[in-house]
C-alpha cells in the first residue's frame, strides 16, 4: 500500500546520546515517542527544531512522504476533491512565530499526582510556521451551510486496528478565527516527520492537541466526530472535580482551547548553584489571550513582587523577560514568575487540580543558591559535557571512584588520543568528577537525551536510502581525507576504518560539527552525506 504505516520511531530504542550539542530533547517515552525539550532548547526566542518537542499518539509514521502526499477533502461539501503537497506549495503562503504547548505540559507538578505523560516545562516550543492560510482553502471549497466542524485525521494508524484513530473535530469558526494554516515549513525548513511533516495543522494561541500532524484527511460535517479523540479527549471539568471524584468528560465537559497565560525560567535552571554577585533572571511568557502586559518576580518566595522588564509581542509567540538581582554566597532563594495578558487574566500561585493534569499555569518557580564552589563544579560539568562526552558515554564516568589527582592524570592521559586541555581546563573537570556523589549522574535526573539527528527519517522529509559508497569515497576524498585520513586511518582527526559508527553519532558530527571538525551540512547535501556513510560503513 502507498501510504501504509512503518514503526520507525528507532530513535528512542533505549540509547543515550550526550554530546553536548545533543542535549536539547529529554525522553519521556520510547513507545510512542515522547520528548521535551531541556532549558537549553527553550532559552532561544526561536526554539531549534532539534530541541522542539515531539508528542505522538501512535508508535507509528507514514512510509512514505514526499510532495505528492495528498490530503482527501469530504463530507458537507459540494465538491469532494483531493489536494497534493505540491499544490498547496504553489499556494499563497503565510508565516509567523507561534507557540505550541502541550495541554499536558507540566502535569508532573500537580499534586496530588494524576496519570499520564509526567512532562516537566518542555512540552512547549516557539517557532516560525510557514503554510497556506485556512480561509483560502475553504474558499477553493464549495460548503455546505450545514458544515459547522472540521475533523482532521492524520497518518498515524494505531497499531491495532481496534484501537481508537487519533483524530480532532474543530469548528469552522475558530478555525478562522485564530488564522489557522496548514503548515509545509517550520523554522523555514519543510517540516520535519517527528514534527508532523510534510503537512500539519498550525492554530495559533490554542493548545497542541488540535495541531494534528501529518495531515492526509479533512471532513466537513454539522457535528463533531464520534470518535473517542473527538468526543472525549482533552476535555477540561465545567465544574471542578475533587481527585477521586468520577466525571463524565462528554457531559460535564468542555473542548480544551486556549492557551493560558503562563511564565517559564530559563535562567538559572531549578537547584542552580549561581556566583555570588550580579546575575540577571530570565524566562520567556505567553498567552492565548493575548500579549503579556506585565511580568512580575518574587525572590523571596512571593512576599514581594517587582516587575520585570518585558520584551515587545510578535505574532503569536512568547515573550521574554528578565531582571537583574545581586546574589549573596550562602543564601537559598526561591524566584516566582507571574504574568499578566492584555486581558487581564493572571496567573494563580496555586494550581487548581483536574483530573487529567491539564493547563497547568502557576506561576512559576526556580530554587537556585549562592554558592561560589557549587558554580565551579556546574562549570566542569559543562566542560565534561564538551570535551569528554564526544567519545565516552556517561555511564563509564560514573562508574569512576577516583579523586582529584587520579582524575587530572586520567585526563591527562587523553592527549594520547587527541584531547589536549589547558590546566585550568584540567582542574575543573577533574574538581567535578572528584566531587561527584557515588551513583549520581554528573547530568542529573533528566539525563535520558534523544537526538532527532540519531534517525535522519525523523529529522528531514524524505526515505532513508542506504547511499552510494563508490560516490561517498569520492567525496570523503575531497571532504574528509585531509584529517582522516585517504583510507580513514586517521591523521590529524579519529581513525574511521575499521570503526563502527552509530547512526546518532555520524549524523551529530556531520551536521553541527565536532571540537575542530566544522558541520557538514551548508556544504554537502543530504544524499551526498548518505553516500559518505555508506563508505564508511563498507
Amino acid at each position: 500500500m502507498k501510504n501504509r504505516l512503518i514503526l520507525v520511531f528507532i530513535f528512542f530504542a533505549g540509547q543515550k546520546l550526550y554530546a553536548a550539542t545533543d542535549q536539547l530533547l529529554i525522553k519521556r517515552s520510547s513507545r510512542p515517542a515522547m520528548a521535551e525539550a531541556t532549558i537549553e532548547a527553550l532559552r532561544p526566542w526561536e526554539t531549534p527544531t532539534e530541541g522542539f518537542f515531539v508528542r505522538s499518539h501512535h508508535h507509528s509514521l507514514p512510509a512514505k512522504i514526499d510532495s505528492s502526499w495528498t490530503i482527501n477533502f469530504d463530507g458537507l461539501i459540494m465538491n469532494p476533491r483531493k489536494i497534493t503537497v505540491k499544490s498547496l506549495l504553489k499556494m499563497p503562503q503565510v508565516s509567523f512565530h507561534a507557540i505550541l504547548e502541550c495541554s499536558g505540559n507540566g502535569r508532573s507538578l500537580f499534586s496530588p499526582s494524576v496519570s499520564g505523560i509526567q512532562w516537566k516545562r518542555g512540552a512547549i516550543g516557539n517557532a516560525e510556521w510557514t503554510g497556506v492560510p485556512i480561509k483560502e482553502i475553504f474558499k477553493s471549497l464549495v460548503i455546505k451551510p450545514t458544515a459547522k466542524y472540521v475533523t482532521f485525521e492524520g497518518a498515524d494508524e494505531p497499531v491495532i486496528p481496534s484501537q481508537a484513530k487519533f483524530v480532532r473535530s474543530i469548528p469552522m469558526s475558530l478555525l478562522l478565527e485564530t488564522n489557522s494554516i496548514l503548515a509545509l515549513k517550520m523554522n523555514r525548513e519543510p517540516l520535519t516527520v517527528a514534527h508532523g511533516g510534510p503537512v500539519r495543522l498550525i492554530m495559533p494561541t490554542i493548545y497542541g492537541q488540535n495541531w494534528v500532524k501529518w495531515v492526509n484527511k479533512i471532513t466537513f460535517a454539522a457535528e463533531p466526530d464520534e470518535r473517542n479523540f473527538a468526543q472525549k479527549a482533552y476535555r477540561m471539568p465545567i465544574e471542578s472535580v475533587k481527585p477521586g471524584e468520577s466525571w463524565d468528560p462528554v457531559k460535564s465537559g468542555r473542548p480544551i482551547e486556549y492557551i493560558k497565560v503562563q511564565t517559564i525560567f530559563t535562567d538559572p535552571k531549578p537547584q542552580e548553584n549561581i556566583n555570588p554577585g550580579a546575575f540577571t533572571l530570565k524566562g520567556k511568557t505567553f498567552s492565548g489571550s493575548g500579549p503579556v502586559s506585565k511580568v512580575e518576580i518574587s525572590i523571596d518566595s512571593g512576599n514581594s513582587w517587582s516587575e520585570a522588564k518585558l520584551s515587545p509581542s510578535k505574532d503569536y509567540a512568547w515573550q521574554e523577560f528578565e531582571m537583574q538581582i545581586n546574589v549573596q554566597e550562602g543564601v537559598n532563594y526561591e524566584a516566582l514568575a507571574r504574568a499578566t495578558d492584555v486581558k487581564g487574566n493572571t496567573q494563580p500561585l496555586i494550581q487548581e487540580w483536574n483530573p487529567k493534569g491539564y493547563l497547568y499555569n502557576a506561576v512559576d518557580r526556580v530554587v537556585f543558591k549562592g554558592d561560589s564552589q557549587g558554580a565551579l563544579i556546574a562549570e566542569g560539568a559543562d566542560l565534561v559535557k564538551q570535551h569528554c562526552l564526544t567519545c565516552h558515554s556517561v555511564e563509564i564516568i560514573d562508574q569512576q571512584t577516583l579523586d582529584k589527582a587520579a582524575w587530572i592524570s586520567t585526563v591527562k592521559k587523553m592527549s594520547d588520543y587527541g584531547l589536549v586541555l589547558d590546566k585550568d581546563t584540567t582542574e575543573k573537570i577533574a574538581k567535578t568528577l572528584s566531587s561527584k556523589d557515588k551513583g549520581r549522574s554528573i547530568l542529573g535526573d533528566d539525563s535520558n537525551f534523544v537526538d532527532l539527528s540519531a534517525n535522519p527519517d525523523l529529522e528531514v522529509t524524505y526515505q532513508h536510502r542506504a547511499g552510494n559508497a563508490k560516490s561517498g569515497y569520492k567525496l570523503f576524498i575531497s571532504y574528509c581525507a585531509a584529517c582522516h585520513g585517504q583510507d580513514g586511518n586517521g591523521k590529524s582527526a579519529p581513525k574511521l576504518k575499521g570503526r563502527r559508527i552509530t547512526e546518532s553519532t555520524f549524523w551529530t558530527t556531520v551536521k553541527n560539527g565536532r571540537r575542530l571538525m566544522p558541520g557538514f551540512t551548508a556544504t554537502l547535501s543530504t544524499s551526498e552525506l548518505e553516500n559518505i556513510r555508506a563508505w564508511i560503513q563498507k
